[in-house]
């Protein structure tokens, strides 16, 4: 069987866990707010040019016309380009300016929180990520990362974050037991991989049926949406997370300095 090309292996295993045929949302929506997921958070950059539909009915096990109508809404919402014998093209470009925050604080607030919440993981595999999650985390063509999605929940049993996370490989122990008891911050740290530097991206997102269903909130629900990335003492960008959080159940605040 042929090897899938990252970005549409990517879109697969999420896919997997996203999908739900019992649900009353159509696929054909689903498969739209994954792929307009995908394309606003970044993983599939500007420019880049998307499955097509035939790729995407194969590895999804959908009709080509569902594919077609989740391809006509992105495209009615300028996100792509559909151009006959060239394929579908990401036109969406979002360039954010970032916030400075004092990082201390900021870990200290992710070790707090991870003390008083849960994790469940849902999925973890090691794989080729996408074109623009390879090249941040500066992997070759061929080379893996891993890859975690998981539902974090509160102390009262409250489910509230759904992340996405991408870690480069020679960080070990990754697995479903000890993210489960473990913040990522000390597995990381148990590899003698000290975080220095993070980055963060604010915006909004729209649940699709999974997140829903898992945050147990209604399809469509406006959450939080973060990209963070966290960079090692040398300055090499470690771990990818996409996180999407109730705010009904999540508050975000930072102390910024005057400077």
């Amino acid at each position: 069987m042929k090897e899938m090309y990252p970005l549409l292996a990517s879109l697969k295993s999420e896919w997997e866990v996203v999908s739900d045929s019992s649900s009353k949302e159509p696929l054909y929506h689903q498969l739209y707010l994954l792929l307009k997921n995908t394309i606003i958070n970044g993983s599939a950059r500007y420019g880049e040019q998307m499955p097509t539909e035939l790729q995407l009915s194969d590895a999804f096990a959908v009709s080509r016309i569902t594919v077609k109508r989740a391809m006509d809404d992105l495209a009615a919402e300028k996100l792509i380009a559909r151009r006959r014998g060239k394929g579908s093209h990401v036109t969406y470009q979002y360039v954010h300016e970032p916030v400075k925050a004092p990082l201390v604080g900021m870990l200290e607030n992710l070790a707090e929180m991870g003390k008083h919440s849960k994790v469940v993981v849902l999925a973890i595999e090691k794989l080729v990520p996408p074109a623009a999650v390879r090249e941040e985390l500066n992997l070759g063509k061929d080379e893996k990362a891993v890859k975690v999605i998981r539902v974090r929940s509160n102390e009262n049993g409250q489910p509230y974050a759904y992340y996405v996370s991408w870690t480069l490989p020679q960080a070990k122990g990754l697995t479903k037991k000890n993210i489960e008891k473990k913040t990522r911050l000390d597995i990381l740290k148990e590899n003698g991989i000290k975080i220095v530097k993070v980055e963060q991206t604010l915006a909004a997102e729209n649940a699709n049926s999974l997140v829903a269903s898992q945050l147990q909130v209604n399809i469509n629900t406006a959450l939080l949406s973060l990209k963070r990335q966290s960079f090692d003492s040398s300055g090499e960008l470690v771990d990818i997370l996409y996180g999407l959080y109730n705010p009904k159940l999540f508050t975000y605040k930072m102390v910024l300095g005057a400077d």
